[in-house]
Order: structure tokens, then C-alpha cells, then sequence
């Protein structure tokens, strides 16, 4: 069957003499993979359209016993270009949507992720990323991914602490611990405001300095996927060493 989408691209490589094999996160139908016949060597049909970071309007084949699509036809919506003027802005780009294809299944749709993902690409190309930034859209994916950190109730005895309590986390468990628990069960425990801050970005946690933000919600962020989500991204220690 035929089907018309619009796709960003989240990786590509090589496959034999001229082919590539293509990670697509379209917006009808998730994320997909994709073969390109000829792409390597075409002008008309693929030209500069297969790239990473492309926003694209594609035409694919779809067989219910493939396990990968045809693309047959590529058209630009939005160019890389601008991406790869820095290191860090490739490596942002890069993170982002290894983000997406790492913690995607196959023919998943998920709109909200596709427009996000597509806001983020663009703001790459114009906005100086800051660590804020970064944290702030990795909490969104999540989000939208239904993998967001429970900040609102103690993971525990489900108690929804006072503001003033939101100090401890626990990564092993995902989310925020009261007081109570907080004595029995291992976790951390963070700046005030800063968790409240993370759960809202318009937060006026005054009391948290950019700085604590940057390095306690790092902190935070990383132990979390990493126990929580048990995946690690090659494209964040790269981007850990350009941005500090």
C-alpha cells in the first residue's frame, strides 16, 4: 500500500552499493524504517532530501509482511541547514533524535512527539541552546513519550508534599519522596525550588540560581533515564563535553 506523510529524519546509513536505510518519525504513523533504493546515487528522486535532520514530505511503500518500507519519493519541507554551522548544534540535533528513535516503537503514532521533535530541529538552527534549554525539552519528550518524572506525589505512600518539601527524589522509583519516606527509602536530595522548577519551567523558584538548575537538574535527569529508563545515549556524551 502507498501512503503520503510528512517525516523528520532521525538517522540514515549506508546500505550496500546505493541504497540507504532511512529512520523516519512521521506524523500519521510514527517512527519507521526505511529503504531507499538508489538514494546514494540519486538526483532527481532523493536529491539532498535524505539527510539527518530533514523535515520532509515522503511517499512510501508499505508491505504487511516487511519489516521495512519502501520510500519511493522525497520532497524538502524544511532543510538541515543551519545545523551544521556548530558542533553543538549538530550534537543538540543529534541528541534529540536519537532521543526520539531510542524510546519510540515502530508505527507508534504520537503527534505531540512529531511536533515537538520538529519545534526542537528548528530552534537548533536559530537559538542558542542553554543547559535550561536542553532540560527543559528532554522533560517534554518524556512527557509526551508517557515516561515523565512524578513530581506532584510521593512515589511511595502517594502523599503530595508541601512546596517546601520537594527536596528528595528517587530515580529507582522515578519520582519524588515526602519527608516520611524519604527516611527509609535511598534517594537525594536537591536544592528548594529547584524540583518545582523542573515540573514548571514558568516556576518563579527564585532561589535557584541558573547555575544550581544547570548542574542539580543535570543530575537529576541523568540518574533518572539511566535507572529508570536503563538506556543510555551515545550522542550525550558528546554533547555533555560541548556544552560543559
Amino acid at each position: 500500500m502507498l501512503h503520503k506523510d510528512e517525516a523528520l529524519i532521525l538517522s540514515t546509513r549506508a546500505f550496500g552499493e546505493s541504497d540507504k536505510i532511512v529512520k523516519l518519525y512521521t506524523l500519521n504513523s510514527g517512527k519507521l524504517t526505511g529503504i531507499a533504493k538508489g538514494a546514494k546515487n540519486s538526483r532527481k528522486r532523493f536529491a539532498n532530501t535524505l539527510e539527518p535532520f530533514n523535515h520532509i514530505d515522503v511517499e512510501y511503500f508499505e508491505k504487511s509482511t516487511a519489516t521495512m518500507v519502501r520510500i519511493e519519493n522525497a520532497d524538502l519541507k524544511e532543510s538541515n541547514s543551519g545545523i551544521e554551522v556548530s558542533l553543538k548544534r549538530a550534537c543538540l540535533a543529534g541528541f534529540f533524535s536519537e532521543f526520539t528513535e531510542r524510546l519510540t516503537k515502530e508505527k507508534e503514532k504520537n503527534q505531540a512527539l512529531f511536533h515537538l521533535l520538529e519545534t526542537i530541529l528548528h530552534a537548533v538552527k536559530h537559538v542558542e541552546f542553554r543547559t535550561v534549554d536542553i532540560l527543559y525539552y528532554e522533560l517534554q519528550m518524556l512527557n509526551h513519550l508517557g515516561y515523565m518524572p512524578n513530581f506532584v506525589s510521593c512515589v511511595y505512600c502517594g502523599k503530595k508534599p508541601g512546596e517546601l518539601e520537594l527536596v528528595h527524589f528517587s530515580p529507582q522509583r522515578g519520582g519524588i519522596l515526602c519527608p516520611g519516606c524519604s527516611r527509609t527509602i535511598p534517594h537525594r536530595t536537591y536544592p528548594q525550588g529547584l524540583i518545582p522548577r523542573l515540573a514548571s519551567p514558568d516556576h518563579p523558584a527564585e532561589a535557584v540560581s541558573d547555575d544550581v538548575l544547570e548542574r542539580k537538574g543535570r543530575e537529576l535527569l541523568e540518574e533518572f533515564i539511566s535507572f529508570h529508563l536503563d538506556v543510555e545515549f551515545k550522542s550525550y556524551r558528546l554533547l555533555r563535553s560541548v556544552t560543559g
